[in-house]
């Protein structure tokens, strides 16, 4: 199986006063990184699994207009293991093998820095994405990229 990921940290957050992070929207900034993040995507996801939060949801919407987006609430307070189990248990449960996953700092960065085997970076800004394959059982990164990097 050609099994492929995308580990996403959500867009820019807005802060407004009195709401609860969960609850946090996306920034204005978000539209422009994630338009840039959308276009390198292309069609590679067939589905987007963002945590509940509502910047994360609000990110995956931004990205895909013809894919579903499945939000799950584990991920919004995952550790590494457990934002990891979530992968593997989507892919098994759906057989969807090109999903794209959205979720938080630090968990974001640790995950990807764990599946690559080494450090690809001390923190994932927001709309980061590092692409991986499995191949064998093993994750490889594939590319890592940036808003930033994209302007």
């Amino acid at each position: 199986m050609n099994q492929r990921v995308w580990v996403i940290r959500h867009g820019k957050s807005a802060r407004p006063f009195g709401v609860l992070d969960q609850n946090r929207p996306l920034a204005k900034r978000a539209n422009e990184d994630a338009a840039l993040i959308r276009d390198w995507l292309k069609s590679g996801p067939t589905l987007f699994v963002p945590s509940s939060a509502a910047r994360a949801v609000q990110t995956a919407q931004l990205l895909t207009d013809e894919v579903p987006v499945l939000p799950n609430a584990d991920l919004y307070v995952a550790s590494p293991g457990e934002f990891l189990g979530v992968i593997e248990d989507t892919i098994a449960g759906y057989g969807d093998d090109h999903v794209a996953f959205i979720g938080h700092n630090p968990t974001v960065t640790s995950l990807v820095n764990h599946l690559a085997g080494r450090t690809v970076t001390d923190s994932v800004p927001t709309l980061g994405v590092a692409a991986f394959a499995q191949v064998d059982g093993r994750w490889h990164l594939l590319e890592y990229v940036t808003p930033k990097e994209l302007r």
